[in-house]
């Protein structure tokens, strides 16, 4: 669990290492597209909210964040290195990367509005 997170924040340290040192990042080999790394963000922000819910059933308390992370990345089909080195590619580009993030952001709120209830309902008040 800490070690995918640990790899994700040492990812994005070293992108911003590196923006200090060169201008240029080079594009990796197998570069997940944008779209595409958009919903795997939103899955991976979607699944931390699953695991972090403290009254969750025993089947989901056997179950480590690292598990979930790596479900998201086996659902589409994504070697991990291949997503770190696509966070690390758009993360260099902090205004594109704001824009990526500005996108997983109104996805989930689009998500959570589709939820949330309408109305309140008015119970024993008539």
């Amino acid at each position: 669990m800490k070690q995918f997170i640990g790899i994700l924040l040492f990812a994005a340290m070293l992108s911003g290492l590196s923006s200090c040192f060169s201008t240029s990042v080079k594009k990796p080999d197998k570069l997940i597209a944008k779209d595409e790394f958009v919903k795997i963000m939103v899955d991976i922000y979607l699944i931390q909210g699953i695991n972090i819910e403290p009254d969750k059933p025993d089947s989901l308390k056997k179950i480590t964040q690292t598990d979930l992370y790596f479900s998201v990345l086996k659902k589409y089909d994504i070697p991990d290195t291949v997503f770190v080195r696509t966070l690390v590619y758009y993360s260099s580009f902090p205004k594109e990367y704001e824009k990526i993030h500005t996108q997983i952001m109104n996805i989930l709120n689009e998500k959570e509005q589709q939820f949330k209830p309408r109305d309140k309902v008015n119970i024993g008040k008539e």
